[in-house]
């Protein structure tokens, strides 16, 4: 990446990070690529990894962090809302916001199209490359190791916060795979084998007798549990909760950008005051009632299904950052 800062903005699917991204592009000196990891460029690379990485692992992981400047996928590249950057001029903004426009929907008629190249590479000095996923959460420690001087924040949802919006999602058909979280065992077979499932003594067969709830909330747990024995300790990274962000947006950012060597700007100012009043532009969009939202579980649960979700988290290194509703719910 010639040297340029990267942030790593990385958090299980419904855990805000749509949001989250969207904060860091408001900022007019960050190059924001959305999920470019969620195809099959990493695919060599353990979903689930722990411990040292093989040189080819870390020279992959390098390789592709090195080439997000130049990705042009329209989901990549092309994200909405498009924000004015130091780094363009003002006819290369318009000329952006006018291909990321042409792009989506030429890609929602015919399939992928790439946005135009609008970036000069010889023109991004002084610019942070943000890296949001979804897909990495398991792979944080082994990318961490990868990108040495990368910085990184770690988005967790409340455990009933995730499973509900999956559930949700998943209800009325928003997600492209046909198969429930909850019953994709190629993933959970994965968790169970890594060291957080043998330190839980799980079994596939265990988790085929729960329920769904119970499933997702394994699913959660096993993937932060990972996620933060990774980054324990190191001042690289931040651990965000996504109610936090919620409830006190402005502070939670300023917290964010500044772990990521970011100040605050009046362009992400005003996006934060945007984004969070009312809710428009449905399940993925960024502009929500942010405080209804991290409460939004509460009415869309039953007791029972808490009260399994919470047994699950309770005793996990991500339960901990929900203690008074682990504990006390």
């Amino acid at each position: 990446m010639q040297g340029l800062p990267l942030v790593l903005l990385f958090g299980l699917p419904r855990s805000g990070t749509t949001w989250a991204g969207k904060i860091f592009d408001s900022h007019p000196d960050t190059l924001y690529r959305h999920e470019p990891d969620s195809w099959s460029a990493l695919a060599p690379v353990p979903l689930v990894a722990e411990g040292a990485g093989s040189e080819e692992e870390l020279s992959r992981i390098r390789d592709f962090a090195g080439g997000l400047p130049a990705r042009r996928e329209t989901k990549v590249a092309g994200s909405t809302p498009v924000f004015a950057k130091r780094y363009l001029s003002a006819a290369r903004q318009r000329w952006l916001r006018t291909g990321v426009a042409g792009a989506r929907l030429v890609a929602r008629l015919r399939g992928e199209c790439p946005v135009p190249a609008a970036i000069r590479p010889g023109r991004l000095e002084g610019v942070t490359v943000v890296w949001k996923s979804i897909e990495s959460v398991g792979r944080l420690g082994l990318i961490s190791e990868a990108l040495p001087d990368a910085r990184g924040v770690l988005l967790v949802r409340h455990p009933c916060g995730f499973v509900a919006s999956v559930l949700r999602g998943e209800r009325d058909r928003r997600f492209t795979s046909a198969t429930p979280a909850s019953e994709d065992y190629g993933v959970l077979r994965l968790l169970v084998e890594s060291e957080a499932g043998r330190r839980f003594g799980l079994g596939l067969d265990h988790l085929r007798t729960v329920t769904p709830e119970e499933r997702l909330a394994w699913r959660w747990v096993l993937f932060n549990e990972t996620a933060l024995t990774a980054v324990a300790g190191s001042d690289r990274f931040e651990v965000v909760r996504y109610e936090d962000l919620c409830r006190a947006p402005l502070a939670t950012t300023e917290r964010m950008l500044r772990r990521a060597g970011l100040g605050m700007d009046p362009q992400t100012e005003e996006f934060l005051g945007a984004s969070t009043r009312g809710d428009r532009g449905g399940y993925f969009s960024v502009y929500k009632d942010s405080a209804r939202a991290a409460e939004h579980w509460r009415y869309e649960l039953a007791p029972e299904a808490v009260q399994r979700i919470l047994a699950v988290a309770g005793a996990s290194r991500p339960g901990t950052l929900y203690e008074e509703s682990t504990h006390g719910e």
